[in-house]
């Protein structure tokens, strides 16, 4: 999974309040080849480090001191920045857990922190991130490409390309088009065999009944559903 993380060494931000827990992270954290960019002890310094040194995931204290504990430093991350937070809990308690619920995180780590677990969660977290990050290019490569191009923008109008939404489960939803009819029920063989729970994007170029389609889907962001376009590119489109 490693070739998907930077040529250029991962920087890692650690906030924890215990100063042997946190020189313990620093040590393994090293040793597997990233940076820790900074080590701090209070939630306030937590956020101030994050827009300083612009890390690229955070090892963070759940129960960390200050006037912030670590869901409130993740929530006032999260509205400046996408960085990957991994919470670091001593004692889950139900209410805390409730808590997490209303924020986003990539993962969670209880401590005694294992150099195994840590590792499997730096290299899970920064692999998906960095998906995630790459399928956001793409949709908005697409979206500029579509608002752009003048030959898309004929394809829409002369009604020849398709945008869709839906996923596996539920079908497609092509806009303008009856899903029963046979554009519908064709876009969504073509389509459905693309999406999928652990795909960000894809591209395809399929052929039916005489007809090469270029198919984009790419998955929204917070749920299953894919959104995308269907391209003729040879044959008849009409």
């Amino acid at each position: 999974m490693s070739d998907l993380i930077n040529e250029a060494r991962t920087k890692v931000l650690i906030a924890e309040d215990e100063p042997i827990v946190a020189l313990d992270l620093q040590g393994m954290v090293t040793r597997f080849g990233y940076d820790v960019v900074a080590t701090v002890d209070n939630g306030p310094a937590a956020v101030a480090a994050v827009r300083r040194f612009v890390p690229d995931i955070i090892l963070l204290d759940i129960a960390i001191t200050g006037s912030l504990d670590g869901i409130e430093v993740a929530r006032k991350i999260h509205e400046f920045s996408t960085v990957p937070i991994v919470f670091c809990i001593s004692n889950p308690d139900l209410s805390s857990l409730m808590r997490t619920k209303e924020i986003s995180y990539a993962g969670y780590l209880l401590k005694p922190i294992s150099p195994d677990s840590l590792a499997t969660t730096l290299d899970t977290v920064l692999y998906k991130y960095n998906l995630e990050k790459r399928a956001e290019l793409a949709e908005e490569r697409y979206r500029t490409l579509e608002k752009t191009c003048a030959l898309l923008t004929y394809f829409f109008e002369q009604d020849v390309a398709f945008r869709w939404t839906g996923n596996a489960e539920k079908g497609i939803h092509v806009d303008g088009i009856d899903p029963a009819s046979s554009r519908g029920t064709l876009i969504e063989r073509l389509v459905v065999p693309l999406l999928g729970p652990d795909r960000i994007a894809a591209i395809s170029k399929e052929e039916s009944d005489g007809q090469v389609y270029g198919i984009i889907a790419v998955r929204n962001e917070e749920d299953t559903t894919y959104s995308g376009m269907v391209i003729p590119l040879e044959g008849d489109a009409r």
